[in-house]
């Protein structure tokens, strides 16, 4: 091949510079690539500057989605040994069973005036939904119902979660609850209408959890739930 015909040779397209038009093109088809970025950065300094003005550095537009790590790389599913985990860690002596999580019994405490009972447990058709929930043994008189509601619609206001209710469990049949009450209790709920209130927080983890994640999420839920009872206690008396 002589000097002519390597001259004349077609130029690769794939190694030709990158237009203005071709670039917005891919830009518009979701191309993000840094040589279309690059493009485009340049065309924009070149219309909008004289000719005579320095140039400036050139430098990609950064990427509008960035490449991050995906959601659930290094996260584990949520299981129930995971929860078992954060009991052991956290030392407390709880009731555990297969399907109905762990259950754990809070002596009790003079700021609360009341013993706590916190159930936490795995649930939903995928099994990654994570459930908090809290009850106490001290009940709400019928008469001080509506300012438990007031307590209750003040809470949910200015704390995320958990989510604090008052639960009339007067009007369910024992076959509803996980243990059912007594004949006894059944009986006394039914003659006093007295309510309780019921603490909950529920969060699906589809892509799992670090365990230290869940560890800082149960202790953070906890901690919030004390608050709670020491505010139905000592400042609205119930």
């Amino acid at each position: 091949m002589n000097p002519r015909q390597k001259a004349e040779k077609p130029q690769d397209p794939s190694l030709a510079p990158l237009s203005a038009e071709e670039a917005l093109r891919r830009h518009q088809a979701g191309d993000r690539s840094p040589e279309v970025l690059k493009t485009l950065n340049q065309a924009a300094w070149e219309a909008y500057h004289a000719p005579w003005e320095p140039s400036a550095e050139t430098q990609a537009m950064t990427d509008e989605m960035p490449d991050l790590p995906l959601p659930d790389e290094g996260l584990t599913p949520l299981t129930q040994d995971m929860i078992g985990a954060w009991v052991a860690q956290e030392g407390y002596t709880a009731f555990s069973h297969p399907t109905r999580g762990f259950l754990i019994n809070y002596k009790f405490g003079l700021r609360s005036d009341r013993c706590v009972t916190f159930r936490i447990y795995i649930t939903g058709k995928n099994a990654d939904i994570l459930v908090l929930n809290w009850c106490c043994d001290k009940r709400v008189p019928p008469d001080q119902f509506l300012r438990a509601l007031r307590l209750c619609n003040w809470w949910n206001n200015e704390y995320r979660w958990p989510r604090a209710m008052v639960e009339q469990d007067f009007r369910y049949t024992d076959a509803d609850e996980d243990p059912p009450p007594s004949k006894e209790e059944v009986e006394a709920r039914e003659a006093t209408h007295a309510t309780h209130f019921i603490l909950d927080y529920q969060i699906c983890l589809p892509h799992g959890v670090h365990q230290k994640t869940l560890d800082s999420l149960i202790n953070s839920a906890v901690e919030t739930s004390w608050t709670f009872w020491r505010r139905a206690h000592e400042d609205w008396g119930l």
